[in-house]
């Protein structure tokens, strides 16, 4: 009994000093980060093309281009690629006012603010989404290229500010982290709880550090100079890339542009899976290919994630009963625990309430990452519409 009391007591110590250096570095990490606001913003002489894809997204797709409209300027558009949707998602644009792309012609009307094309049927070797874009781009006329998704819910001003930002930083490519949409219990109890170790994982220092072999994109929006997207050569060069995102800012870093990750949770929002089964294939399929396939770093976050953020709560659970310095430090920990979890959900606008169901949340979480540990193990193919 009195080794397996040291041995408690070793690990509890261990977790501890994990706890404590996450927390210094994360400090650090949170002062240096760039963050976007929308504010008032000087007319631009550039223009915009938005590029939104969409597969049966009926239920988002209008959410997400009317906030666009109200803020374009002269010269901007939005493109949105209707990639083989079943649903009324072409209808939808319709009835917004879009005007049909014909594919492989001309645009109905060239000046049009709103466009919409009907991509045909993916051929092998790309991604639906990047086949898609790689269409839409064809059609953009803009100096910048915004690649957003359906899903996604954008700020009054969010436009300019992004844009101002990236002028400002001398940016060929911005990728901004969002706001947590959720509902429901699983959405609220797991999205924060994944994004936050995702911000654990790549940390936005090391990303926008030209010196670090660090790199992260968030497909949900990344803004390009027009130049710098063909001159890394586009959606067709990473045509095969589940996480086209990481990909394409891969690149960027490789030919020593300027690529930035920024907190963009003051100018868009996003609601990324809508059930348990979606959240769980969706976050499956981010670290499989964020890790890139390889079983040994994505088993290395299994264990990180269990041992600092559920093996604590078992061992209140069997410390309970008995007063001691295990359970007086494993009471500490907790504390620490539940401390940077109700920040780091409130820095994604996450409700903080689910912070204290945390180690709840990082049981099902590690699942999930042992599920990609599986599929990296035994080289399984990923599927995703």
């Amino acid at each position: 009994m009195e080794i397996i009391a040291n041995a408690m007591l070793l690990l509890l110590l261990f977790n501890l000093a994990g706890w404590v250096y996450r927390g210094f570095r994360s400090l650090s990490e949170l002062a240096q980060a760039p963050t976007l606001k929308t504010c008032a913003q000087d007319i631009r002489n550039e223009t915009v093309s938005i590029l939104i894809p969409a597969k049966n997204e009926e239920k988002n797709i209008a959410d997400c281009v009317r906030p666009f409209l109200a803020q374009l300027r002269p010269g901007d558009e939005v493109i949105v690629i209707n990639n083989c949707s079943t649903d009324r998602t072409g209808q939808i644009l319709k009835e917004l006012g879009a005007s049909e792309i014909p594919f492989g012609g001309v645009p109905a009307d060239p000046k049009a603010k709103l466009k919409y094309l009907n991509t045909p049927k993916t051929p092998d070797g790309w991604t639906g989404k990047n086949f898609a874009l790689y269409l839409g781009v064809y059609y953009a006329s803009g100096d910048w290229l915004l690649f957003t998704d359906a899903d996604t819910r954008h700020q009054p001003g969010s436009l300019d500010s992004a844009i101002s930002f990236s002028k400002k930083n001398s940016v060929d490519l911005l990728t901004l982290l969002p706001k947590c949409l959720a509902h429901g219990f699983w959405e609220n109890l797991i999205q924060p709880c994944a994004m936050a170790y995702m911000g654990l994982w790549f940390p936005i220092r090391k990303i926008n550090d030209p010196k670090s072999k660090v790199y992260f994109g968030n497909g949900q929006y990344l803004l390009f100079k027009r130049v710098h997207y063909q001159k890394i050569g586009g959606h067709i060069s990473v045509k095969e890339a589940f996480l086209e995102d990481f990909a394409l800012m891969k690149k960027t870093k490789e030919i020593n542009a300027r690529g930035m990750c920024a907190f963009g949770m003051e100018i868009y929002g996003t609601r990324m899976y809508d059930s348990f089964d979606a959240i769980w294939r969706g976050w499956r399929r981010i670290f499989l290919h964020s890790f890139e396939q390889k079983p040994a770093p994505i088993l290395k976050c299994v264990l990180s994630v269990f041992f600092f953020s559920v093996f604590p709560f078992m061992a209140f659970i069997a410390l309970f009963h008995s007063l001691s310095v295990s359970l007086l430090l494993c009471i500490l920990v907790l504390g620490i625990v539940f401390a940077t979890a109700f920040k780091a959900y409130g820095i994604v606008k996450a409700r903080k309430c689910y912070a204290f169901l945390h180690p709840l949340a990082a049981l099902v979480f590690s699942a999930i990452l042992f599920d990609a540990f599986r599929m990296a193990l035994f080289k399984h193919k990923t599927s995703w519409r």
